[in-house]
């Protein structure tokens, strides 16, 4: 249904197109018509787009934006020139019948002077109208632009319409295809591991939550391996000053050792301890110098 909805405004669009087409051409039919009547031998400038007018006459007259105002300019100019060319005949016919005439027609002074400044009156109201008809053609020409720029946003749009229904047929077979291969999916590995993980089978909101508090725990996870990574230098130290500790511990115990199980076996052998010897002579150096110190301090 929706496809026939697209079809039906697209045929609608189209035959209002067929029925009221916008072109360069239709636009330049009086122009082209008065360019296909036969012109009489002159001796005038033939104007920058004769060529390709006359040519595109047998063709179709294909014209563009530019042989337009090739052709707008050549028109001004001539208007112009034709202007005056008639300014001048009437003048001189004027001036002929005001003097053959009878009784000869003579202007004075003040005529002219009134005839001036109707003149100028007329001038005045002449370029008043001049900048009206300038305006309205500056309108007209922004509305003009408005209209193409419309135009080929229909035509865009139109394109557009038609694609779309082939590209969502396309699209609807493809969401269709994944649809079944994910059923397909699910079914084997319901199959194969029976109810398997139930993470697997949350919905969608569930599935989002859980990912929401699994990511926070990796967050805190984080922040408490970086804070051991910062306590890690000092711990460092430590360990390795307990280290040296140890070791000088162990070099203790072991000179101890060494020295017990000297004194034992030459007990065992019937001999002297240097150590106990060293404590006696210790005992004495003792005792001489508490005399000393006695007589000294006596």
């Amino acid at each position: 249904m929706e496809s026939m909805g697209y079809q039906d405004t697209l045929a609608t669009l189209r035959a209002q197109q067929a029925a009221h087409p916008l072109s360069i051409i239709s636009l330049a039919e009086p122009i082209t018509a008065s360019q296909t009547q036969p012109l009489k031998p002159s001796n005038s400038q033939s104007r920058p787009s004769d060529t390709l007018s006359t040519s595109g006459t047998e063709s179709n007259l294909q014209l563009t934006h530019a042989t337009l105002l090739a052709d707008l300019a050549h028109y001004k100019d001539l208007f112009s020139k034709l202007r005056f060319s008639y300014l001048e005949q009437v003048t001189k016919e004027k001036y002929l019948r005001s003097i053959v005439g009878d009784p000869p027609l003579v202007v004075s002074h003040e005529d002219n002077l009134a005839l001036e400044d109707r003149l100028a009156g007329m001038k005045r109201e002449l370029k008043a109208k001049k900048e009206e008809v300038d305006a309205l053609v500056k309108e007209m020409e922004e509305r003009a632009r408005d209209v193409a720029r419309a135009y080929e946003s229909v035509g865009e749009g139109m394109d557009v319409l038609g694609r779309v229904p082939a590209e969502i047929e396309t699209l609807k077979a493809e969401v269709e295809s994944l649809k079944a291969e994910l059923a397909a999916r699910q079914g084997d590995d319901s199959a194969h591991h029976g109810s398997g993980d139930p993470r697997m089978h949350l919905s969608l909101t569930a599935t989002e939550q859980a990912l929401v508090e699994q990511r926070e725990r990796n967050a805190e996870i984080d922040r408490q391996i970086a804070e051991i990574q910062k306590q890690m230098p000092a711990k460092v130290r430590e360990v390795e000053k307990m280290d040296r500790e140890l070791a000088e511990l162990e070099k203790r115990r072991n000179e101890s050792t060494k020295l017990a199980i000297e004194g034992r076996r030459r007990r065992e052998q019937g001999g002297r301890d240097e150590v106990e010897e060293l404590g006696r002579w210790y005992k004495a150096n003792e005792a001489v110098m508490k005399g000393l110190l006695g007589v000294e301090g006596s």
